[in-house]
């Protein structure tokens, strides 16, 4: 049975009495978090989720994106690299001469070779073995001379052939992929850089249709790796265009996660240093490792996706609210102790006086993070969830359980006495402490769970049970826990509840400079703008960073990042199929900068046409449709269209099997070209056209190529009869997910503001103290949306989660300074003394945590991984800023708005 304290005063409430009993029984209370953390082990390590959160909305640019790739499997996967030879000139014996003998090493792999695509240029009617390129082209024709290829030539002869290829099939032959910097100069052309595109058999591989999507599997990059690689030799440089976007998140999150693991441990020790004590750095850093434990292991137990922002940023984030809970608990109780109190009735009587703002904190923010479940955005859903989840485990553990289990140490072991052998062991063992604490959630998170679940036990046992143990036989025998922590420990509070006083008493003066600075940060935060750039995300000098930039450096305004027009209807109507291809003319006289343009105009593949353009082109082509199928194909007005639904009908049948025939043995089509391109089925057949959007990485150009292209694509639905036709491409799935980010900012906001107020104003039964918890919110966001717009920041998935943080963070710090100020009102009488005295107690606490977390996030922002910078810098600045509004302007507003009694 739970034993009662004999020792309860006189009519104690009912949470005296709950905390009572809970200070006599801790060991039972940790057998119980123990257990349920060692069950909470199993899922953590053996239900981890093999599915991915999605990012994005819903909305018809993703339902074209997933009817295409439902649609149209290709049997080829291209891996796309772009070279670039250190020289300048690739037009020499080495540089070439390197390029081919790569080229030739990747055909001859044991591994590589074996799944490389066969197939045939129409352009430059040459059979393909996986790559085609300038070098082939310029083997092949010196050995047509007599030469015996690229090595036994001179530097003179590769240029003169390479010169006269280029200038046969033209700077911009989709056979000779040039640089966009080559020019041409009176010695013959000088060719800076190729892009090189290498066809897989995608049957023998089994990859499917891929694209990409960050938090998707790996194999499919690492086989794009190995072929990147093959072209990394000597005086080369080789990058693949968008190949690795998840290792490279992996190897950013492990190189950021070092610096993850210093922001703990610089919070841990801020711990030690503001409350003086190994047992609370100890304490902590064991409730640490168990909150991340109850995090991943609920989320997996109720089913939460994998997701970078649950699996990287939830945790971090929820140092700030763990750290909160711990310094009001602690500090609380150490108030008590300070005034004379021993060790078991002083943490009775300050979690008593504290957990109802603790709770109401815990109540507001799950309040505000749930609000994310209104984004419709699965990923910013589970955000919500998983951070209502480790808010609920903080609260209990750093709360609750923590403070609970340090008023039993110190209820058991003496307080160290004073010594420079004692501080020195003390120092060392808070290091070590918060040394292990840290390696072990680095493991947890980062690198191997089970192996950070054993370290982690093993830290528990090293850092507090086995110190415990020893102190405590040491001490057998000794009466301990009536010696009051020194009131010293708290030199700083009264500074700090004069100055809170001091701005408290001129309302006059800071609530006006306070609004206007609010209201000038307004007018800069409402003009962030929704932006994605890989930057953002990664450092630029890796791989996947340099690619990009080597694509709009070598390809520039010839192609760009694909958009595709998807088209739905009967497109073996020959009116239909001219109203398309009347839209695709409209697309080739766009005039618009962002859209890839050759020597017709904007740039754009032939879709179902392609297959017509093949069988006019194909001497044989006609005369099998005829004899498979018995159909004749005509073509009276000249449109390139077959004149009647039977011939397209027959011909795309036909098609799709055999392809279209350059000659008895090589293609124009294969089968799986024209399967990519159309696919009949009556009403519901599919078609679809590419065009590249030049400059994709900026927002502006994206969405100038959706205003161009979605009305000429609602137009041509209007033609077909109200069908299925939408624009899409990665470029334009991108700004739609950024679009619906910002939506979901612009509609959560508000509703955890408006969720807080209610739950403020019900729990402390004042519509007046509800609105004066929300203001500090209001200007948290809008002072931290001001620096992001001035900084050059833009919201994207990581940044948009900053602000329910800020909330969080925001009625956190307001709701425990309201609650300390009506209790010492209530006390007092006084406003000038409850605002002081809340400035002593509860504005200690907020400054000791908030420089805490601060410095810890600070630390963050030196990772080199830009996602982790950003969002380690601006949560230390959102932190300080929600320090400054609770201590500087809340204090005026509670004073304005309360009267002395």
């Amino acid at each position: 049975m739970l034993k009662p304290n004999p020792e309860i005063p006189t009519n104690p409430t009912r949470m005296h009495r709950v905390f009572d009993t809970l200070s006599q029984n801790t060991g039972r209370l940790l057998l119980v978090v123990g257990a349920i953390t060692a069950l909470l082990l199993v899922p953590f390590l053996t239900m981890a989720p093999d599915t991915s959160a999605s990012t994005e909305p819903t909305g018809d640019v993703f339902t074209a994106r997933d009817r295409i790739d439902d649609t149209f499997i290709s049997s080829v996967h291209p891996t796309f690299v772009i070279v670039e030879h250190e020289s300048g000139q690739i037009l020499t014996v080495e540089a070439l001469g390197g390029l081919f003998e790569a080229q030739e090493a990747l055909r001859s792999d044991p591994e590589l070779g074996t799944t490389l695509f066969q197939t045939f240029d129409v352009e430059t009617r040459q059979d393909v073995n996986g790559i085609l390129s300038l070098a082939d082209l310029v083997d092949a024709e010196l050995r047509a001379q007599g030469i015996d290829g690229i090595a036994a030539a001179t530097d003179d002869q590769v240029l003169a052939t390479g010169t006269a290829i280029i200038d046969e099939l033209g700077e911009r032959s989709d056979a000779l992929q040039l640089s966009a910097l080559s020019t041409r100069t009176d010695d013959g052309w000088v060719v800076p850089a190729l892009s090189l595109i290498v066809l897989s058999d995608n049957d023998a591989l089994g990859f499917g249709n891929t694209s990409v999507n960050l938090g998707g599997g790996t194999e499919v990059e690492e086989f794009d790796r190995e072929i990147q690689e093959v072209f990394r030799i000597d005086g080369w440089q080789a990058n693949g265009v968008a190949i690795d976007v998840n290792l490279t998140s992996q190897e950013q999150g492990a190189v950021a996660g070092p610096f993850i693991g210093f922001t703990i441990l610089a919070v841990l020790l801020m711990i030690g240093l503001t409350f003086r004590s190994y047992w609370v750095l100890a304490t902590v850093s064991v409730s640490f490792l168990a909150l991340i434990i109850w995090l991943k292991g609920i989320s997996n137990l109720i089913g939460l996706k994998d997701d970078l922002v649950l699996s990287l940023i939830v945790p971090v984030a929820m140092i700030s609210f763990g750290v909160d809970f711990a310094f009001h608990a602690i500090g609380r109780y150490r108030e008590e102790r300070a005034e004379g109190r021993p060790a078991s009735p002083g943490i009775v009587a300050g979690m008593t006086a504290v957990t109802s703002a603790l709770v109401l904190a815990l109540i507001s923010d799950s309040t505000a993070f749930l609000a994310n479940l209104t984004s419709g955005i699965e990923s910013i859903n589970q955000f919500g969830i998983g951070a209502a989840i480790a808010l609920a485990a903080a609260y209990l553990l750093l709360g609750m359980v923590t403070p609970l289990v340090i008023a039993r140490i110190e209820a058991s072991v003496p307080t160290p006495t004073p010594g420079r052998r004692s501080t020195a062991l003390r120092l060392f063992g808070a290091f070590g402490a918060a040394g292990m604490t840290m390696a072990s959630v680095l493991l947890l998170v980062f690198i191997l769970p089970w192996l950070g679940a054993v370290f982690a036990v093993l830290t528990t046992v090293a850092v507090l049970v086995v110190p415990f143990l020893v102190q405590r036989r040491r001490t057998e025998g000794e009466r301990v826990g009536n010696v009051p922590v020194s009131a010293d420990e708290n030199r700083l509070a009264p500074p700090i509840g004069r100055m809170v006083s001091a701005l408290a008493n001129r309302p006059r003066i800071v609530l006006p400079v306070a609004v206007a600075i609010t209201a000038a940060a307004a007018v800069f935060a409402v003009q962030v703008p929704a932006e994605f750039d890989v930057e953002d995300f990664f450092s630029s000098d890796t791989d996947f960073v340099v690619g990009l930039d080597q694509l709009d450096t070598h390809v520039g305004d010839r192609g760009g990042e694909p958009a595709l027009l998807y088209v739905e209807g009967d497109l073996a109507d020959p009116g239909a199929l001219a109203s398309v291809a009347a839209g695709i003319d409209d697309i080739r006289a766009l005039d618009v900068p962002s859209l890839a343009r050759d020597e017709a105009g904007v740039a754009v593949s032939r879709g179902i046409f392609s297959v017509f353009d093949a069988t006019w082109d194909s001497a044989p082509m006609p005369g099998i449709v005829l004899e498979q199928t018995g159909v004749e194909l005509t073509d009276t007005n000249g449109d390139d269209i077959p004149d009647s639904r039977e011939q397209i009908e027959a011909l795309i049948g036909v098609a799709s099997t055999v392809g279209v025939p350059f000659d008895a043995t090589r293609p124009i089509l294969t089968p799986d070209d024209v399967n990519t391109a159309v696919q009949l089925n009556g009403a519901d057949s599919r078609t679809v056209f590419e065009m590249g959007v030049v400059d994709s990485r900026s927002q502006e150009s994206v969405a100038a190529t959706a205003d161009a292209l979605d009305p000429i694509a609602e137009s041509i639905a209007d033609d077909l009869g109200g069908t299925f036709v939408q624009v899409t491409g990665s470029a334009l799935i991108r700004e739609a997910s950024l679009n619906a980010t910002n939506r979901a900012l612009q509609v959560s906001l508000p509703v955890a503001l408006a969720l807080c107020l209610l739950v403020g104003s019900v729990f402390l039964r004042s519509i007046r103290y509800g609105l004066a918890s929300i203001v500090p919110i209001m200007m948290v966001v809008a002072w931290l949306y001001a620096v992001m717009y001035l900084a050059g920041f833009a919201i994207n998935l990581v940044t948009a989660t900053i602000a329910a943080v800020s909330i969080g963070i925001g009625i956190d710090f307001a709701i425990h300074l309201i609650a300390r100020y009506r209790e010492e009102l209530d006390r007092t009488g006084s406003r000038s003394e409850a605002i002081r005295i809340s400035g002593e107690g509860t504005g200690l606490a907020l400054v000791a945590s908030a420089i805490s977390s601060a410095i810890g996030f600070g630390i963050l922002a030196l990772a080199p991984m830009p996602l982790f910078a950003a969002y380690g810098l601006l949560t230390a600045l959102m932190i300080m800023m929600a320090l400054v509004a609770t201590l500087a302007v809340l204090p005026a507003i509670l004073v304005a708005i309360t009267s002395d009694r």
